[in-house]
C-alpha cells in the first residue's frame, strides 16, 4: 500500500469525477487536498504491538473528525 491522496478545486461542480486520486508524495495542484497514509505500519493493533492499515470507516470517521473541528472552529483559520 501507499500514500493516496484526494483532491478537488472549490467551486466545481460536485459530481462523479472531479475528485483526483493520485499515488505517492503531495504535490499542491488543488485547493482541497487529502493525503491518507495506508503503509501497513500506520496503526497499532489493540494489542499496542501488531500493526495495520487503516480502515474506510477509520478513514471516514476522520473526515467527520475534520468536519466538525471545521463548523466549530474560526473560518477563515488564523
Amino acid at each position: 500500500m501507499a500514500t493516496r491522496r484526494y483532491k478537488v478545486n472549490a467551486g466545481e461542480q460536485a459530481v462523479d469525477g472531479q475528485v483526483t486520486e493520485e499515488v505517492g508524495s503531495a504535490t499542491n495542484s488543488k485547493f482541497i487536498e487529502l493525503t491518507v497514509d495506508l503503509d501497513a505500519t500506520a496503526v497499532y493493533g489493540r494489542d499496542g504491538v501488531s500493526q495495520r492499515s487503516l480502515t474506510k470507516d477509520e478513514v471516514l470517521e476522520g473526515l467527520e473528525q475534520f468536519k466538525q473541528h471545521i463548523l466549530k472552529g474560526n473560518w477563515p483559520p488564523a
